[in-house]
C-alpha cells in the first residue's frame, strides 16, 4: 500500500502511451508538462505543440533568433534607402531618363515579390534556416556585382535580384519566429524583427551616406553598393553559426530527437527545466520535404482559402497606405500651409511611426491581436478623413485636423505593421505557415510597387491628390467589414485541419 507522496512520485515518474493506427501499430509516447513542485499537468501532444513554447517562455534563444532574422530585414532597409539616395549619381554617369531613374528603385519591389513568392514555400519543403542563409549569399553576391555595372539594363537585372535575395528570406524570418515565441511576446518580437531591424538599416546606409559625401551630390555608388552588403556578411556568419532550425519544422516532418534536442536547450537557456516533453512520435510521419506545389494547395484549399485572400489583401490594402502616403505626402505638403517646412513634416511623420511600433506590443498585452487587427483599418480610415477635410481647408480648426490626421495616419500605420504580420503567420497550420505568410507578404509587395502609380492615375481622373485619400479610405472600410466577417482563428496545432491532411502529408498524398 502507498502513501500520498509515494504515490505522487510513481505519478511523476510515469509517460503515456496511446496506440496509433489501430492494435497492430507502435506505441506513441505523448510529452507532458511537469512541475518539480506541483502535480503532472495535462499530456502535451504535437496537436498542442504551441502550449510547450508557452511553458518554456521567451528568453535568450528567442532573442539571439530575433537578432540573427533580423538581418534580413535590415538588408531591406540598408539597401532601398542606399538605391534611393544613389539613384541621382547613377542618373547623371549614365544619362538616364526619368523614367529609368524612378525603374532602378521599382525593379527592387518587384524582386522582393519573386523573393518572397519562392521562399515560402522553400521554408515550408526545406526548412526555415535554408532561406534565410540563401537570402544572405544572394545579397552579398549581387550587390558585389551591381557595383560592376555598366548600364541601365544591367544594373536594373542585378538590382531586381537583389531584391530577391532579401525577399527571399522574409517569410522564413516571420514564420521562424512565430513558431519558436510565445504567444504574449509576438507582436513585440515581430515588430523587433521587422520594423526595428529595417530602422537599423536605414541608420547604417544614412551613416555610409554622411561618411561618402555629406551634400550627397558626388556620391560614390559603386562604394555603396558595396559596403551595402557588410550587414548581410555579418549575418550569413553568424547565422550559420548560431541559427537553429524551427523545432516546429523538424517535429511536423519527422525530425523528433533533433526537435527534442533544440526545445531541452530551450529549456536549459530559459530555465525551465521544470518542462518536460518527451518528443517521440510515430516512426511512420514522413521525412521526405513537402513539394512547393502542395503546400500552395494547401493554403487554397477550402479550410484555408478564404483566410489566406483575406489576409493577403490586408497586406496590400497596408502597404498601399504605408508607400501610397510615403509618395503623397512630399506633394500633399508642398501645396499645403503648414507651421514647418514640408521636409520638417516628413521628419516629425518618420518619428511618429515608432510609437504605433511600441503601442502595438503594449496593446497585445491587454487586447487580443485580432481584435487590434480589426480596429487598425478604422483607425487609419478615420485618421485619414480627417487628414483629407483638414487639408482642403484653413483657420485653427483645419489646420488642428491636418496635423491629428497626419500624426494618426503614422502612428496607426505602424502599429498595423506589426499586429498584421504577427496575424498573417499565426492563422496558418505550422506544416504550411511559411508559404501562407509568403503570400500574405507577397500582396503587401504588390501594394507597394502599385501604390505610387495609382496614386498618379488618381490625380488624374480627380484632377488632384484628394481622390486617392478616398480610395484608400473606402479600401480601409472593405478590409475592416472582411476581417470583422471572417473567424480568424490560430492554428498552432500541426495538421490540426482534417481538410488539410491530404494536401500536407506525403504518405496521404503517395496513397491518394
Amino acid at each position: 500500500r502507498l502513501n500520498a507522496v509515494e504515490v505522487a512520485t510513481v505519478a511523476a515518474s510515469c509517460s503515456y502511451q496511446l496506440p496509433v493506427g489501430g492494435c497492430n501499430s507502435s506505441m506513441v509516447q505523448l510529452p507532458y508538462l511537469r512541475r518539480s513542485d506541483g502535480p503532472k499537468l495535462d499530456p502535451v501532444s504535437p496537436r498542442n505543440f504551441t502550449n510547450v513554447i508557452e511553458a518554456i517562455g521567451f528568453g535568450v534563444p528567442q532573442i539571439i533568433a530575433m537578432v540573427l532574422c533580423g538581418f534580413v530585414w535590415a538588408a531591406d532597409g540598408a539597401e532601398l534607402l542606399l538605391l534611393g539616395s544613389v539613384t541621382r549619381s547613377v542618373a547623371d554617369e549614365w544619362a538616364l531618363e526619368a523614367w529609368q531613374r524612378g525603374a532602378i528603385v521599382s525593379v527592387v519591389f518587384i524582386g522582393i515579390l519573386l523573393g518572397n513568392t519562392v521562399g515560402g514555400p522553400l521554408g515550408d519543403s526545406t526548412g526555415r534556416k535554408t532561406p534565410i542563409l540563401l537570402s544572405f549569399i544572394g545579397i552579398v553576391l549581387f550587390s558585389v556585382i551591381s557595383a560592376s555595372c555598366i548600364g541601365f539594363w544591367s544594373l536594373a537585372l542585378v538590382r531586381t535580384m537583389v531584391g530577391a535575395s532579401f525577399g527571399l528570406g522574409q517569410p522564413s524570418t516571420l514564420t521562424m519566429i512565430r513558431d519558436i515565441t510565445p504567444s504574449r511576446w509576438q507582436v513585440f518580437a515581430v515588430s523587433a524583427v521587422s520594423s526595428v531591424s529595417f530602422c537599423c538599416g536605414e541608420i547604417y546606409s544614412a551613416a555610409l551616406i554622411w561618411y561618402n559625401d555629406p551634400s550627397m551630390k558626388e556620391l560614390d555608388w559603386r562604394w555603396l553598393c558595396i559596403m551595402g552588403a557588410v550587414p548581410s556578411i555579418v549575418g550569413l556568419v553568424l547565422s550559420y553559426s548560431f541559427l537553429k532550425e524551427s523545432p516546429a519544422y523538424l517535429l511536423d516532418n519527422g525530425y523528433t530527437e533533433e526537435a527534442k534536442e533544440l526545445i531541452e536547450s530551450y529549456k536549459i537557456s530559459n530555465g525551465a527545466e521544470h518542462v518536460c516533453c518527451d518528443l517521440i512520435t510515430s516512426s511512420t510521419l514522413a521525412r521526405t520535404p513537402r513539394s512547393a506545389r502542395q503546400n500552395v494547395e494547401a493554403i487554397l484549399s477550402p479550410a484555408l482559402r478564404w483566410t489566406t485572400l483575406a489576409m493577403t489583401y490586408t497586406c496590400f490594402i497596408l502597404n498601399v497606405c504605408f508607400y501610397g502616403t510615403l509618395y503623397a505626402f512630399p506633394q500633399v505638403f508642398a501645396d499645403t500651409s503648414t507651421p514647418y517646412s514640408p521636409a520638417m513634416a516628413l521628419l516629425v511623420g518618420a518619428l511618429f511611426e515608432m510609437p504605433g511600433q511600441i503601442a502595438a506590443p503594449l496593446c497585445a498585452t491587454v487586447l487580443d491581436n485580432k481584435t487590434i487587427l480589426r480596429m487598425c483599418p478604422l483607425g487609419i480610415a478615420i485618421a485619414s478623413l480627417m487628414f483629407l477635410v483638414g487639408a482642403n481647408g484653413e483657420g485653427m480648426l483645419y489646420g488642428t485636423l491636418l496635423q491629428v490626421g497626419y500624426a494618426g495616419i503614422k502612428i496607426t500605420v505602424g502599429g498595423f505593421f506589426a499586429v498584421a504580420y504577427t496575424c498573417a503567420s499565426g492563422v496558418f497550420p505550422t506544416a504550411v505557415r511559411s508559404t501562407g505568410t509568403a503570400a500574405c507578404v507577397a500582396g503587401g509587395r504588390i501594394g507597394g510597387i502599385l501604390s505610387p502609380l495609382i496614386f498618379e492615375q488618381m490625380v488624374i481622373a480627380f484632377d488632384g491628390w484628394g481622390g486617392f485619400f478616398i480610395l484608400m479610405i473606402v479600401g480601409l472600410l472593405l478590409n475592416s467589414i472582411i476581417l470583422m466577417a471572417l473567424n480568424l482563428e490560430d492554428v498552432d496545432d500541426i495538421n490540426s485541419l482534417e481538410e488539410l491532411k491530404p494536401m500536407i502529408s506525403n504518405e496521404e498524398k503517395a496513397v491518394a
